[in-house]
């Protein structure tokens, strides 16, 4: 490689030859993302088409890092299924498709993406052969995201996929709830004056506004600190690196609904159902299944709230105030297999619903957005997200901060504090927790097993905690955790290849690079600060006992 030595320009020499290094040696490339839709869901560009042609675009154009997303377009339905050479604009690639559909070269087409992300309307129910060969998909780790709508938009396609078949409500037998009547989850909002008195009607095409509905996100990451504040972060998947929690959603006058561990009796669901298996022409497993004694489950990130019509004047006329569950996560990384998310409603992503919040832009519009991406990110195989943070990290050692901070005579503690700063201002709180996990499972299973149930809300039960006011005095923060491990990498990167600051050496390092040697230096990297956070932690409780000694 061609590196230019040049130090006023390390910004620019930095991305171009990490580019060039993931490509090669760690065979770094885009997330693959196949959309599959039902024949009721539009590809065609404008503001008021009902369909799903701005957010494959988005996905197509937008780098979050150095992560990127590659998307094309499946025509759920039957027939004889055919490829189309050149696909114009978001139209799509594959007509006639069936999750078993195999091209001319003897492949199934699925085995070409990561990522499957499904938009069911009124198309053929999958069949057996079709979800033999999705599950096994699945199973090696491909992601999966399906929504629909009301009543049984969605069924055909979604409803027998495993997890996301129990995940979210598809069918009359499930409670899915009605598209008119009081029964109805309609989160269309008052957008002046006179709908917020009840004295003009809210009409149906405020979906289309510029106004969103509010979302409650669920805690995903709890920490109490003395004596009695608790900081809580939402999941990965809400989180905007700069504007924080994302809690707004498009609205839409008759939601579907996902499914949580507890029964929601303002829609009339009951809780969630995990103890399904499935045979599926001999491919056979439980839904959510055990792996080491370790068994993930669906979790509820995102909860809407409907306005009590009346006082209110809704145009599909009266429905009382309802809490619902509306995007769900499934995290099989865990185990080794893919994860899934579901969401109560495409009308989430439609462009008859996101075009005039796009044009308006804003806070409003960048969570949005963000969402779907995120979600991108989220759904990747654990392997290309592992890369990716692996990309931004030795990118940070070329540019600011790292070109000016990291010496190898700071400690681990500095390192970190260093490193993590800087990650956050590119990907914010909740996606610097999720990749210090990552490498917490690939390094210790027991100990990110421990560290979720400490921190996270990763399980439907609630963990033991003490009573309330009462303080945990020497619980450690998930913080000070991510701080060392990322300073131990750091170090080990800087001892190891990447010099002690000298920009030249540094240079002649990084050739040494590949995704082996990679694996080793960050195992070593987060041996080191676990390591030294132990010791850190074990002399505080030490020094801090002594105070009271005597006093019992």
């Amino acid at each position: 490689m061609d590196f230019s030595l040049d130090k006023s320009a390390v910004v620019d020499f930095a991305r171009p030859a990490l580019n060039e290094l993931f490509i090669k040696k760690f065979k770094f490339r885009h997330s693959r993302i196949l959309i599959v839709v039902d024949a009721g869901i539009s590809l065609s560009p404008g503001a008021n088409a009902f369909g799903v042609e701005r957010v494959i675009r988005l996905l197509r154009e937008t780098n979050v890092g150095l992560w990127h997303f590659h998307a094309d377009v499946a025509m759920h339905s039957g027939g004889a299924f055919s490829v189309v050479a050149n696909p114009v604009g978001t139209s799509a690639k594959y007509l006639a498709f069936r999750f078993n559909s195999v091209l001319p070269s003897g492949s199934q087409v699925i085995d070409s993406y990561d990522q499957i992300w499904c938009f069911g309307a009124s198309g053929p129910f999958t069949q057996d052969d079709e979800l033999a060969a999705l599950t096994t998909w699945m199973n090696k780790g491909g992601g999966l995201f399906a929504t629909g709508d009301h009543s049984t938009l969605g069924e055909g396609l979604c409803s027998r996929i495993p997890r996301i078949g129990t995940m979210r409500a598809w069918s009359n037998a499930q409670g899915v709830p009605p598209g008119g009547g009081q029964d109805r989850i309609d989160t269309n909002r008052p957008f002046n004056a006179a709908e917020i008195a009840g004295n003009e009607v809210i009409e149906f095409e405020r979906q289309g506004d510029t106004l969103p509905q509010k979302i409650n996100w669920v805690a995903w990451l709890t920490h109490r600190h003395f004596p009695w504040t608790i900081h809580r972060r939402p999941h990965p998947v809400l989180c905007h690196p700069t504007l924080g929690p994302i809690d707004v959603m498009p609205d839409h006058p008759h939601e579907g609904v996902v499914f949580d561990h507890v029964a929601q009796p303002d829609v009339d669901i009951p809780a969630i159902t995990i103890s399904n298996a499935y045979n599926f022409n001999g491919v056979t497993g439980n839904e959510y299944p055990t792996v080491n004694g370790v068994r993930p489950l669906p979790l509820v990130i995102a909860r809407g709230r409907t306005l009590s019509d009346p006082p209110l004047q809704h145009e599909k006329m009266d429905s009382p105030a309802k809490v619902f569950s509306m995007i769900s996560v499934y995290d099989g990384h865990r185990i080794g297999i893919g994860r899934a998310a579901t969401d109560s409603t495409w009308h989430h992503w439609m462009n008859i619903n996101i075009t005039q919040l796009e044009t308006a832009g804003g806070a409003n519009w960048e969570k949005i957005k963000r969402y779907y991406l995120n979600l991108a990110l989220w759904l990747a195989p654990s392997q290309y997200i592992n890369i990716g943070f692996q990309a931004v990290l030795i990118e940070s050692f070329f540019a600011y901060p790292g070109i000016e901070e990291y010496a190898g005579k700071l400690s681990r503690f500095e390192l970190g504090l260093t490193l993590r700063s800087h990650l956050l201002h590119y990907h914010g709180p909740c996606w610097v927790t999720l990749f210090v996990l990552d490498h917490l499972r690939d390094f210790n299973l027991k100990f990110h097993s421990r560290f979720i149930e400490q921190y996270l809300r990763e399980a439907p039960q609630l963990r033991e905690r003490p009573p309330r006011p009462e303080p945990c005095l020497s619980c450690p923060s998930p913080e000070g955790i991510e701080v060392m491990v990322l300073g131990g990498i750091a170090d080990s990167l800087l001892q190891n290849v990447l010099g002690a600051g000298d920009f030249e050496e540094r240079v002649r390092g990084i050739e040494k690079l590949d995704g082996e040697v990679m694996r080793k230096l960050i195992a070593q990297g987060v041996r080191g600060g676990l390591s030294e956070y132990v010791a850190l932690h074990e002399s505080d409780i030490k020094r801090v006992s002594g105070m009271f000694d005597g006093l019992r």
